[in-house]
């Protein structure tokens, strides 16, 4: 059985963690997490997006000259879509990119996604997480422990001090892990969190 190693706030080792058969030899399924990271995705469009049809622009209907006799094209009205201000043919108009995803294809996402991420050695365990009072000693931690590549941190509970040292941080994030997810693990680079957190995860998924 593999081990992961887990550091201190030093970046010295600090003991192992025991990696189980089942999450080591876990295989992806690319189309799984593709639809899965792609609902995610389409479920954050917020849909707004909208233009003026043409019997929606303001401007009047008279018609601008008459139709013969003036040697120019006929027209009839000013908010026709050729005219420069008139309304907008097959703009957008608000609607819903949500997708729903299935819990229990939510769930082999995350295990798969959280496996690769084993695997790839993107794990960082630590005995505790850093809790600074400025985003420059946070940003010194995660270098110190290897974690300065777009790193999200994973907690078991909220903590405003983390939330706030990291805020600033390109790339960081931070979540609970109640509120993981293949599409935030995929999104980002190294992943910190306590042994705890791990051992927990590793015994859900």
């Amino acid at each position: 059985m593999e081990t992961l190693k887990v550091v201190d706030k030093h970046g010295r080792a600090a003991g192992e963690v025991a990696v189980s058969e089942k999450l080591r030899t876990a295989r992806a399924n690319p189309q799984l997490l593709h639809d899965v990271i792609t609902g995610y995705r389409r479920n954050r469009r917020a849909g707004t997006a909208s233009t003026l049809t043409k019997g929606e622009v303001a401007g009047s209907g008279k018609k601008p000259w008459r139709q013969k006799g003036t040697g120019r094209a006929r027209a009839g009205y000013r908010r026709s879509p050729v005219w420069r201000g008139g309304g907008a043919t097959f703009g957008p108009k608000p609607r819903d990119f949500g997708r729903s995803i299935p819990k229990a294809l939510r769930r082999k996402a995350l295990a798969a996604a959280f496996a690769d991420k084993v695997r790839g050695g993107e794990i960082v365990l630590v005995d505790a997480v850093a809790r600074p009072a400025k985003t420059k000693e946070m940003a010194g931690w995660l270098k110190t422990i290897g974690a300065a590549n777009a790193p999200l941190i994973v907690l078991g509970a909220p903590d405003p001090a983390v939330e706030r040292a990291t805020r600033n941080i390109p790339g960081a994030s931070v979540a609970q892990r109640g509120a993981l997810s293949a599409w935030l693990l995929m999104a980002h680079g190294a992943v910190v969190m306590a042994r705890g957190e791990f051992e927990f995860l590793q015994e859900r998924l």
